[in-house]
């Protein structure tokens, strides 16, 4: 009896902690639509406090999410809005983020061109959808002047401006075997087209849009894998369906206004048919079909596309089969759950070009690039890596085949992310890659896939290195042979070998087949005339010179018969002196003259006691020497040129172990080098190295016979136009020297100091200036 009691009150509290629960937690509540002019504003209630997201992916979609809002009172409610500008429908769905809370989704189906406002009204948000004004007029009233493209009036069924609802997809048997049942709500066209590999029927229906419900169709029949019902194109909007088929069949499509029905055969009781055109049969029951054949009307668009892809670019075709289930995905991990939310429903995926149609299989990595899958939410948590590789198979519909090397786990929460966006970031994050190959999903790892491409690449090799290896003959008219053979021997395959023979200035090659026409090409780009450059020189060689002597010579003496002072013309003993007047020489006081004097003044007084003799010396002169050179030279296009001009001096080496004395002859010569580098715009690169060298005899000795030698020396890289000059100059030397030869202490006395000094300047200046004028010699 307590346990009874016990378990009664244990009830009564979940039942209250569970409407406790539920009253905290707002509720959407009502969606009212409302239209005025051409604008319709859906007003979306809740019953609490909540904050909103809006996402528009595509022009005809608006995702309105009402964040911790439960949708269970309206829980896939749909609503088609005719007549209301600027909506098509609505549809409400519910799911939980990553976190656990609710979210309340309103799927809003717009028109096109419409423009969207959204507004907050306390526990609602008001989503006004305005339309096109100008568009519903013209649609009444008749246009002045036709329009210049009508596509809608070539169909044979006519279709008004607003597009049709495919409203409901259906499979049953019939007579003759299984029909696919497709229902709309106005008048439709269908084209059908079979495409194998895998065998499926794609259906498209010009000018409609599938029901927002209306996206897989359940089959249970071994012939028939599934139904996927898709939005093929925006503008103008296009529904495809594709029949998904376990055995190959053949079909037929009648289409009676608003119904159509797609007959499945076996194939012998129909030849293949690859395209279906509108029909308009009799009652539908006694439908009547009509042959379709290649040439009874030109294919659509889509029908081209679908005719020339290769099966991978089918597979990708195919991609409605990517979207998403509204259930949740069942996982092994107890831990692990994921919800998919519908969004944009995707009718192809990107494909590949049109240049790899002629392979049989495109094989392509997946890890990176644009990412078009429907958005789901994943929260994931040490899920096994093959298991979450089970997921994308039943998302995407391809087949899933791992590599024995992938192995791992996986803890992983993303919110409304592309499922192909979800796939590379695990791929990169598991160091794994994938290959999709036709409707095949192959998943290996890196070093795998790495190793399969070497492996690949090296049967490749080995299988054009097997064939017969061929031995030809190329002479060069221009290019030297050993200079081309280590170029062309990087061009060689394994097998490939290259002689070069100088005596007749050919190449001897041998290698297989493939190698020989772009060993031809490279030589024939190799083998041409060398452009040739002429370099005139200027050489300009100006020297200046300055000397200036000036000297006093000083002669005195004194004498009265008891004392004599005159001048020593250097210290002897006995010291012996006579009388200054006596019609003689005195020895002189001050001999400092100027060497090589070319003037000179004389001062002499004499008395009866004394004698004075004064001579002033001077020598000046001025030295200009210009030497002026104009060698010319021609050299071919990166080949170094040289100019000299000059002496060869001897140097003498003394005898060593009793041997005679060895000359060497020195080059002192004014060099100039230069190599040029003609460019593309035929300006000229030029590699310059100019020098001097000229000896110097006045600091040869005894002990040093041979001259030192001073060299001058500028090395510079300058870009000239053809026929432009360029001057190299700054080898100058400038030498100036003050010598002063005096009296001690008599010639340090100001003024008068200068008649017992010798003063002497010399001032000397040489330098050399290059002008060089390369031009191109037209061959």
């Amino acid at each position: 009896m307590r346990l009874k009691q016990s378990l009664g009150v244990l009830l009564v509290l979940a039942v209250l902690t569970t409407a406790a629960a539920a009253g905290t937690t707002p509720q959407l509540t009502n969606i009212a639509v409302k239209s005025q002019g051409n604008a319709t504003t859906l007003t979306i209630s809740a019953s609490g406090a909540f904050t909103h997201t809006e996402y528009r992916p595509t022009d005809n979609l608006l995702l309105v999410d009402l964040a911790g809002v439960s949708a269970a009172k309206l829980e896939n409610q749909s609503r088609e809005l005719k007549g209301h500008p600027g909506v098509e429908s609505y549809r409400v769905v519910g799911y939980k983020a990553a976190s656990g809370s609710n979210i309340a989704r309103v799927e809003i189906a717009l028109a096109p061109n419409a423009v969207v406002g959204v507004s907050d009204a306390g526990y609602a948000v008001a989503v006004k959808v305005t339309g096109e004004a100008q568009a519903a007029t013209a649609a009444e009233t008749p246009a002045a002047k036709p329009q210049p493209v009508k596509a809608a009036a070539a169909k044979p069924a006519a279709t008004s401006g607003r597009p049709v609802t495919v409203r409901n997809v259906s499979l049953s048997r019939g007579k003759n075997g299984l029909q696919v049942n497709i229902a709309a709500t106005g008048a439709i066209a269908p084209t059908a087209l079979k495409l194998t590999q895998p065998d499926r029927i794609v259906i498209d229906i010009p000018n409609a849009v599938p029901a927002p419900r209306l996206k897989e169709v359940a089959v249970h029949h071994q012939d028939v894998k599934g139904i996927r019902v898709a939005r093929y194109a925006l503008q103008p909007p296009a529904t495809r369906i594709v029949v998904d088929l376990n055995t190959a069949r053949e079909f037929e499509l009648n289409a009676n206004g608003a119904m159509a029905i797609l007959k499945l055969q076996a194939p012998a009781e129909l030849p293949l048919v690859a395209s279906a055109k509108p029909m308009v049969p009799a009652p539908a029951a006694q439908m009547v079909a009509v042959e379709p054949t290649y040439t009874s009307r030109p294919a659509t668009q889509a029908e081209a596309a679908e005719l020339k892809q290769t099966p991978a670019e089918r597979a990708a075709v195919a991609a409605s089969r990517f979207q998403a289930p509204n259930n949740d995905v069942p996982l092994t991990n107890a831990n692990a759950s994921m919800k998919v939310q519908p969004a944009i429903n995707l009718a192809a995926m990107p494909q590949q070009p049109a240049a790899a149609a002629s392979q049989q299989q495109m094989t392509m990595g997946c890890t990176s690039g644009r990412y078009n899958g429907e958005p789901i939410s994943v929260n994931l948590k040490d899920v096994d890596l093959r298991d979450f590789f089970r997921l994308i198979h039943d998302i995407s519909g391809l087949n899933v085949v791992l590599d024995q090397q992938v192995r791992g786990s996986l803890t992983i929460v993303l919110d409304d992310v592309p499922w192909d966006q979800a796939l590379a970031i695990v791929l990169n994050n598991n160091g794994l890659e994938c290959q999709l190959q036709g409707n095949v999903l192959r998943i290996a790892t890196t070093a795998t896939l790495k190793k399969e491409a070497d492996d690949k690449r090296a049967q490749l090799e080995a299988q054009a290195l097997a064939v017969d290896t061929v031995t030809i003959n190329r002479y060069l008219s221009y290019a030297v042979a050993g200079d081309v053979a280590p170029t062309i021997k990087s061009f060689l395959s394994a097998r490939g070998t290259i002689v070069a023979d100088g005596r007749t200035n050919s190449l001897i090659i041998t290698d297989i087949p493939n190698v020989i026409s772009n060993v031809d090409r490279q030589i024939k780009e190799l083998d041409r005339k060398t452009q040739e450059v002429e370099i005139e020189a200027r050489v300009v060689s100006a020297g200046r010179s300055f000397a200036r002597d000036l000297g006093v010579q000083l002669g005195f003496g004194w004498n009265n018969a008891a004392t004599s002072v005159l001048g020593a013309g250097g210290a002897s003993s006995p010291i012996v002196s006579s009388r200054p007047f006596n019609g003689g020489t005195i020895p002189l006081f001050s001999n400092l003259g100027a060497v090589g004097q070319t003037s000179g003044i004389a001062f002499t007084n004499a008395g009866s006691n004394y004698r004075l003799d004064a001579i002033l010396t001077m020598a000046e002169s001025r030295g200009l020497a210009k030497i002026l050179s104009r060698p010319r030279v021609v050299t071919q296009n990166n080949v170094q040129a040289v100019i000299k001009q000059g002496q060869r001096i001897p140097v003498i080496t003394g005898a060593q172990l009793g041997g005679p004395p060895t000359v060497t002859y020195f080059e002192v010569l004014l060099r100039l080098t230069v190599k040029p580098q003609i460019t593309h715009e035929n300006t000229i690169f030029l590699n310059v190295d100019v020098e001097n060298t000229t000896p110097d005899f006045s600091r040869t000795t005894p002990n040093q016979p041979n001259p030192i030698l001073l060299t001058q020396q500028a090395t510079t890289q300058v870009l000239v136009t053809d026929g432009g000059t360029v001057m190299i100059g700054g080898v100058i030397q400038t030498r100036s020297n003050v010598a002063i030869t005096q009296v001690p202490l008599l010639g340090n006395i100001p003024v008068f100091g200068n008649l017992f000094k010798r003063r002497n300047v010399t001032t000397s200046s040489d330098e050399l200036i290059f002008f060089i004028t390369p031009k191109i010699i037209q061959t």
